[in-house]
């Protein structure tokens, strides 16, 4: 018997939260607060997904920026790069997607661009335990597919380099809003603070 592919629909979450560009960063904030969740998709007027937020978007917006959370808004803090799937497509693919995107979740959205549901990491994991549990009539979610998120999700990002090749982080200074450069230390400088 042929295995059947397993459909976005079939493993996403269905109810969804959202949040709008011009919210503010505290009323999306507390959206993840009391629906226990990690991230949302933003949508314009017309309701139609344009972008992700996540908890770590705004803690990074609240540690940059030096304001309250009710004076930055959602759009200046959100991804500008949107990774999405459809409720039509298969499992294998938006787990593709995941992985060249580093992206834990993904709105699934209908040709209209509305929100339909979400599919985690979570999600996908689930399903692989119901698959071995038993609990489904065959083995139709491959545990490859999530080892391949999982793998691609939890890969370090590199810091950008300067023109010598080495690892440059800004650090905003929060009373003058200027940032600062810190580099590894050359060869010199190692064998310089061991010696000492």
């Amino acid at each position: 018997m042929k295995k059947q592919k397993v459909k976005v629909r079939d493993v996403m979450t269905s109810l969804v939260y959202t949040c709008d560009t011009g919210d503010s960063l505290d009323r999306a904030a507390q959206l993840l607060w009391e629906h226990d969740c990690g991230c949302l998709p933003v949508v314009d007027s017309e309701g139609r997904v344009r972008s992700m937020i996540t908890d770590r978007d705004i803690c990074m917006a609240a540690y940059t920026g030096g304001q309250p959370l009710n004076e930055l808004r959602v759009e200046d803090s959100m991804s500008t790069h949107l990774v999405a799937c459809g409720p039509d497509d298969d499992l294998a693919v938006a787990a593709q997607r995941m992985a060249e995107n580093q992206v834990r979740r993904l709105p699934v959205v209908d040709e209209a661009g509305q929100v339909r549901g979400l599919l985690s990491v979570n999600d996908m994991a689930c399903c692989v335990a119901q698959d071995r549990a038993g609990s489904r009539s065959d083995d139709r979610v491959s545990t490859e597919a999530l080892k391949m998120v999982l793998v691609s999700v939890c890969r370090h990002r590199t810091a950008p380099c300067n023109d010598e090749g080495l690892g440059v982080v800004e650090l905003p200074v929060a009373s003058s809003g200027a940032g600062q450069s810190i580099k590894p230390p050359d060869e010199s400088q190692k064998a310089e603070s061991s010696a000492s």
